[in-house]
């Protein structure tokens, strides 16, 4: 069986990570900006809340007149919970904010899969790679009318480190088991002398 040793395994490995982390690096600085920048604006909010929300409330009760109208007895049950509330709208926030992530970050995670490889990189692969895993892109690569995109790259990968060579030498082997029974059995065999009535075989000018 034909296996891959371990040094075309980590040089494989190796050229198909480097060219992944080169093609995936721009969206990689986009997806980090965005998320800090989400992750900021929230804190910000969840900060300015918890640390006005008391201020707000009271300004809120007596300029629309609540105050008096409520009691003061109403007012300070109010004022004794009210940091639960803000404790919610500040735990609200935050689950927005998450949502609003993991949104786009599945988004840009499925775009970035779909996106194509260059003609420049997919050259530099088939120079590099060793046969075997040449072997495993082409079994990667099912739809060969449409380009190679960096899932498949990412595919390849995780196969070669899975021993996907292996398995494709396995099954080779086994077609080739197979296709060697089949045959001897559809192949015809030589015909019988004919026997007579007593079942013993007729004689003839070989006999």
């Amino acid at each position: 069986m034909i296996t891959q040793n371990t040094a075309d395994l980590r040089k494989d490995a190796y050229l198909l990570g480097n060219t992944l982390l080169r093609l995936a690096l721009p969206r990689l600085l986009i997806r980090v900006t965005v998320v800090l920048t989400i992750s900021a604006i929230a804190l910000f909010f969840v900060q300015t809340i918890l640390a006005r929300g008391k201020s707000w409330l009271e300004f809120g009760l007596h300029v629309t007149g609540l105050a008096e109208i409520l009691g003061k007895t109403v007012v300070d049950f109010i004022m004794q919970y009210q940091n639960y509330f803000w404790w919610a709208i500040a735990f609200i926030l935050v689950l927005i904010a998450f949502s609003l992530i993991s949104s786009w970050l599945k988004g840009s995670l499925k775009r970035g899969r779909a996106a194509l490889v260059p003609i420049s990189e997919a050259r530099k692969l088939c120079a590099g790679l060793s046969p075997q895993a040449l072997e495993v892109l082409n079994w990667v690569w099912k739809d060969q009318s449409t380009p190679i995109t960096v899932g498949n790259l990412q595919t390849t990968l995780s196969q070669v480190r899975s021993g996907r060579v292996q398995k494709i030498a396995l099954a080779r082997e086994q077609k080739t088991a197979l296709e060697q029974a089949l045959q001897a059995q559809t192949t015809p065999t030589a015909p019988h002398a004919p026997a007579n009535k007593n079942g013993q075989r007729e004689p003839t000018m070989l006999a």
